[in-house]
């Protein structure tokens, strides 16, 4: 087990994420951000104040001491164009060495698209996707195809030098907004590969666009404040825009969502975000909550050991190894259940999306024994909901939870009301037959000695019959199963028969 520091040195900000890893898997531990505003010197001058120097200068000095304490041994520190851009640039880079021992590598547009997109593709599923990550002086767009990079361009524009170009930090004139949607509208024509193909969504990455849909998770009062895999549409990205550039920056600041660091200059962010939706007809909008630092750590991570491989099994074995969970127990839960699954399709008649849902919840069922065995199917459901797991919806991510909580017998009681945005009476029907086959799956390997070998299944108009195929006498487990007899024939309105072969 090794501890990493990454931190990114960007125009508006400067990110530290603490990562432990361990083999392949990693876990953040601790992560600091800090408003410097460099990109604002760059506006209408060519080189950083003094002030911004030492600013940032004690900022990395004391996210290397958290390094430091953390028993971080290694630290990439890496920065975008602004260090670039600026005179003093190599100055500031060189001060940063002396004064913390960190050194900075300033990354090309190439490496900046490439460590986005992975950290995007090894966290979302993109078919055909438009990712943005839009900083405080330039915007990259990247094109990702089959969760590949296929082509990357830089704007030499992002949410501050906007700001400060177009005067749009307070009160914003109806002059400004038309002279800023021009600027975009004619450095969007530069694209040459913009228009090549009709994008299936935006996949955003940054904090300006994570502020976006922060502030339409509150609008909507959505019941899940992750911002991974969150989507939102056009429209909804209107209104916010709408209401953004209609009031001053004292009225801005009182918007829920929108963060004080970010009020003067989300203005030009979402402006930009709404000429793109409507130059490339784009409805949907989805945000990345893992970007360039988390890109560098896979990056990392698959250079020492090697392909991660599918990004939702990758996800559940951080998470398997995160709460000590019985990795053998589990994976029998599964490949029973997935047994049921399939041999009782013509009765549920559940589509294959519900796989990755009775995936995550057969290996992940037990893991609220982490926090305590009583009631551990209570804190299942909390672990599920709140471990980001990558390659799923929110939807599918509540439906697992919900799921796994169901694998006991005590009686479960959903909290509907509290996520009726996001699910409706048919999804928790539709999870009640994959729940009821976790339940039972969980009991046939009651102890814990992956003694079933195989579950032949068969029905008629009254029964369904599984006959288990059995390396020992599993007794315990057939009764244990067959608590769950009445709960699933109220489900699959058919009487259950369990008997050995």
């Amino acid at each position: 087990m090794e501890r990493i520091g990454v931190i990114d040195i960007a125009s508006n900000s400067v990110r530290l994420i603490l990562a432990e890893v361990q083999g392949k898997n990693f876990r953040l531990i601790d992560e600091l951000k800090e408003s410097v505003r460099l990109g604002e010197d760059l506006v209408h001058g060519d080189s950083f104040s003094e002030e911004k120097i030492s600013y940032t200068l004690k900022t990395l000095s004391s996210f290397k001491t958290l390094c430091s304490s953390t028993n971080a041994t290694t630290i990439i520190a890496v920065a975008t164009d602004a260090l670039k851009i600026a005179k003093n640039g190599s100055y500031l880079i060189d001060k940063i060495k002396e004064q913390t021992g960190i050194e900075v590598k300033i990354l090309s547009t190439e490496e900046v698209a490439h460590y986005d997109s992975l950290g995007v593709s090894k966290s979302l599923y993109a078919t055909n996707s438009l990712m943005i990550d839009m900083g405080g002086s330039t915007t990259i767009l990247a094109w990702i195809k089959d969760n590949k990079l296929v082509k990357s361009f830089k704007l030499p524009f992002g949410s501050v030098n906007l700001t400060k170009q177009f005067n749009l930090s307070d009160r914003i004139l109806y002059e400004n907004l038309e002279s800023l949607n021009s600027y975009i509208d004619e450095s969007l024509s530069t694209i040459p590969w913009l228009k090549e193909t009709t994008f299936h969504n935006i996949i955003g990455v940054g904090g300006s666009i994570r502020t976006l849909g922060k502030i339409d998770r509150r609008r909507k009062r959505y019941p899940i404040d992750i911002s991974h895999n969150y989507i939102f549409y056009d429209y909804d990205l209107h209104d916010i825009n709408n209401a953004l550039r209609s009031k001053d920056l004292k009225q801005r600041n009182k918007i829920e969502g929108l963060s004080k660091d970010r009020a003067d200059i989300i203005v030009g962010a979402s402006s930009f975000l709404v000429k793109l939706t409507e130059s490339l007809e784009i409805s949907e909008i989805k945000i990345s909550g893992k970007g360039l630092r988390e890109g560098i750590l896979f990056n990392y991570i698959e250079e020492k050991y090697g392909d991660i491989g599918d990004i939702l099994d990758y996800s559940i074995q951080g998470v398997l190894e995160n709460h000590n969970i019985d990795k053998a127990h589990a994976t029998q839960v599964y490949k029973l259940a997935l047994k049921l699954y399939e041999g009782l399709k013509p009765l549920h008649h559940l589509k294959d999306d519900y796989k990755d849902i009775l995936k995550t919840a057969s290996y992940l069922h037990d893991s609220g024994i982490s926090i305590r065995y009583y009631d551990h199917h209570i804190h299942s459901f909390y672990i599920i909901l709140n471990s980001m797991i990558t390659g799923l919806s929110h939807k599918e991510t509540l439906l697992s939870a919900f799921v796994a909580a169901y694998h006991r017998n005590n009686n479960f009681e959903f909290p509907f009301a509290h996520f009726c945005s996001i699910i409706n009476r048919l999804d928790i029907s539709n999870a009640e037959y994959v729940a009821i086959l976790i339940r039972i799956a969980e009991s046939l390997d009651r102890s814990l000695s992956g003694s079933v070998e195989d579950i032949h299944v068969s029905f008629d108009e009254e029964n369904v019959l599984l006959e288990i195929v059995a390396k020992r006498n599993v007794e315990l487990e057939i009764n244990e199963a067959l608590k769950s007899k009445e709960v699933f024939e109220k489900i699959y309105d058919k009487n259950l028969v369990i008997r050995t072969i």
